[in-house]
């Protein structure tokens, strides 16, 4: 996992995406924008205008929902290496499948 030893040769990895308060505020601004978008398709006259505005705001959600999907995901697997790391801590290594010998 992630260590803190100096004598470590590697740089630290970048924070987490669950962690950074950036892939939530593009969610919540894609989620506005496809508000937007609706509310377009609810105050225009035109059909093509209407055709545009549904577009508009159907790619807007879709966008919102992928980065949804990626940021719980992301919780999930972080919450998942935050187990195993709790598991093999436990068991001072690991695990390699085999029970000790007695």
């Amino acid at each position: 996992m992630i260590s803190n030893d100096p004598r470590v040769p590697w740089s630290p990895r970048a924070a987490h995406p669950a962690d950074g308060s950036t892939l939530p505020l593009y969610m919540v601004f894609f989620f506005l924008l496809g508000l937007v978008g609706f509310a377009i398709y609810g105050l225009s006259d035109g059909e093509g205008a209407l055709v545009l505005a549904i577009i508009v705001s159907g790619v807007f959600f879709a966008c919102f929902l992928i980065l949804f999907a990626v940021y719980w995901i992301g919780y999930l697997l972080k919450g998942h290496a935050t187990w195993l790391a709790e598991r093999q801590a436990e068991s001072d290594g690991p695990s390699t499948g085999h029970q000790p010998e007695a």
